[in-house]
């Protein structure tokens, strides 16, 4: 069921997927935050904390979700698919800097920890 309106049912997931080209990061959703840390690949041991999110239903098993990274300068967006177990990624980082880049990604969702969805 499709739902316009923006949820907090992802509060409560924990979810560890792999990117091939990027390595692999552990995203916790609790009381309408992500935090997220990287736990191999090219990022790892970066993290992040509390940031809010937005999370909106748009299929079976399946949300975008995205928040913002103020300090870092990044605006990060996710297609979540349960069913299909894969993460689809849109990120802007270090917007409005010298070193601005956009990534278009696609991971494999390895494990979810943990969900009340």
């Amino acid at each position: 069921m499709i739902d316009d309106s923006l949820t907090d049912s992802l509060d409560g997931t924990r979810m560890v997927y792999t990117y091939p080209e990027m390595g692999t990061v552990r995203v916790s959703f609790a009381g309408g935050s992500v935090s997220f840390e990287w736990l191999a690949g090219l990022l790892e041991g970066q993290s992040g904390s509390d940031f809010p999110y937005r999370a909106r239903k748009v299929g079976d098993d399946q949300f975008f979700v995205n928040w913002h990274e103020l300090e870092a300068h990044g605006f990060v967006t996710l297609h979540v698919d349960f069913q299909a177990e894969r993460v689809r990624s849109s990120v802007l980082a270090a917007y409005a800097t010298g070193n601005e880049q956009v990534f278009l990604h696609s991971a494999a969702i390895d494990r979810v920890e943990a969900s009340n969805r």
